[in-house]
């Protein structure tokens, strides 16, 4: 199961002005989601193919008959975890080298909380979910500095 993962609110509330973006409003709904036994070559031939430096592993959620994020991998898990280390690409799956459990962040969630996700997790790329759990985009740092208008800067 996805971890989201929490901040404290109270010094986040009365920072909050009416009507300002929220993760939904921010995060790119364009990403790479394959199977967890997907194989490493397939994987990284779509990456080349959508140009793409990230992939957001997902599994069935038999319970709840949908998909969930349950790891991630990059072009440097593949470089380093696979083509470094003398592993075959076509023998080698998502799930064997995806970090994994993932850090999510949810829909409603305001830029600040994504923002401290990513620091304090020490990470670059941030999937979101719905209140489902479901996997719905993904989030940077860089998609947060650069749909947050310049007013809002301070806030953040």
């Amino acid at each position: 199961m996805p971890h989201d993962y929490c901040c404290s609110e109270t010094d986040l509330v009365a920072k909050r002005p009416q009507g300002s973006l929220k993760v939904k409003d921010m995060a790119d709904r364009t990403f790479i989601s394959p199977y967890q036994d997907t194989l490493v070559a397939e994987a990284a031939k779509t990456l080349y193919e959508q140009k793409g430096c990230s992939v957001i592993v997902t599994s069935n959620d038999r319970n709840a008959g949908r998909r969930i994020p349950i790891g991630i991998v990059t072009e440097r898990d593949i470089i380093f975890r696979v083509v470094a280390q003398n592993r075959g690409p076509f023998k080698v799956t998502l799930k064997d080298i995806m970090s994994s459990p993932i850090v999510t962040v949810h829909s409603e969630k305001w830029p600040k909380e994504a923002l401290d996700i990513l620091k304090h997790k020490k990470i670059n790329r941030l999937p979101e979910v719905n209140g489902d759990g479901q996997l719905v985009g993904i989030l940077t740092t860089q998609m947060i500095v650069q749909k947050l208008p310049v007013d809002k800067m301070v806030e953040v």
